[in-house]
């Protein structure tokens, strides 16, 4: 199979993602290993990573534009990025190329722009270091919270982001959502979110979530949302880990919760397994559900999500 041809077969394996969202995961190792390409409305986000031959990345980006063209959706432009293996060990230096899209074909997109994912709105960016403001791989996740939420509950979303679970959370009619993350520029980002989705019940701390948590009251939250990141850049105090870290916030996830409240604990760490991960849980909690990764990361299975109800006494 040409170039083209296998551009075009993804684009149509993908078909379905256009009509409810406007970013998703156009290819997940499938034309090369190391390399994953992004659908944002129009514009194609090339990553690539150790060992992949980038020079290969402008003809790879023509083909997708044709296959785009001929089924008849939008395209713009292709950019690309490299992604170092281990994000913990960059030099925090906003300069450097690697924080910056280069053009392969086509426009630039702007430094902030809007995608949809089915009703909701989320402001992304290719400008503004290796993510984008938007998780794509999660998104079955945040539809679960936006079916499952109940009117007036009250949510409580950990290491928050640019806050798509408040997001989420808020439009199914949420009375309260605390949003906690440590980052001022994430906070300021998930302002942006909530002014598109029109959204007035989000309160924002900067703080550390795991500190936030142990101080909030008994029985405080309908809904408790846990994301951390994979990794810790902290300068300072103990290394945060997943593993230890979740192991630390148990006993207040189950103090916290109500008596029929649900726990959303994500991790996309590779070196915890599932098995270890769901087991984390299981001295005070039940796993309601497993969440899959959505079928445009072709199979992959480093997401771990599970939505959890506490062990009543």
């Amino acid at each position: 199979m040409s170039g083209r041809e296998a551009t075009i077969a993804i684009v149509g394996q993908r078909r379905k993602f256009f009509e409810h969202y406007g970013a998703f995961r156009l290819c997940h190792d499938e034309i090369a290993p190391r390399l994953a390409i992004d659908y944002y409305a129009g514009y194609l986000l090339c990553t690539y990573y150790q060992n992949f031959a980038p020079e290969r990345l402008h003809q790879i980006a023509t083909d997708f534009e044709y296959a785009l063209r001929q089924a008849g959706l939008p395209f713009f432009g292709a950019v690309k990025k490299f992604r170092p293996e281990n994000l913990s060990h960059v030099v925090d230096d906003k300069r450097s190329e690697i924080y910056h899209p280069v053009a392969l074909i086509g426009e630039l997109p702007p430094p902030r722009f809007t995608i949809k994912e089915n009703d909701l709105q989320f402001a992304v960016s290719f400008h503004e270091g290796f993510s984008t403001g938007l998780f794509l791989d999660i998104k079955y996740a945040r539809q679960l919270v936006r079916q499952m939420s109940r009117p007036g509950e009250e949510v409580l979303n950990l290491f928050s982001y640019t806050g798509g679970f408040s997001i989420a959370a808020a439009r199914a009619g949420a009375g309260r959502v605390i949003e906690v993350d440590t980052g001022a520029k994430w906070l300021g980002w998930a302002r942006e979110n909530q002014q598109l989705n029109a959204v007035t019940v989000v309160r924002q701390r900067r703080e550390d979530a795991v500190q936030f948590l142990h101080k909030q009251k008994d029985a405080a939250f309908d809904w408790i949302i846990c994301d951390p990141p994979a990794y810790s850049t902290q300068k300072s105090g103990p290394r945060f880990t997943v593993e230890k870290s979740y192991q630390t916030m148990l006993a207040d996830f189950s103090r916290v919760l109500r008596p029929q409240g649900r726990l959303l604990a994500c991790t996309n760490h590779r070196g915890l397994t599932r098995k270890k991960f769901f087991g984390l849980f299981a001295s005070k909690f039940m796993l309601v559900q497993e969440i899959p990764i959505s079928e445009d990361f072709a199979g992959d299975d480093y997401l771990k999500i599970g939505l959890f109800k506490k062990r009543l006494a």
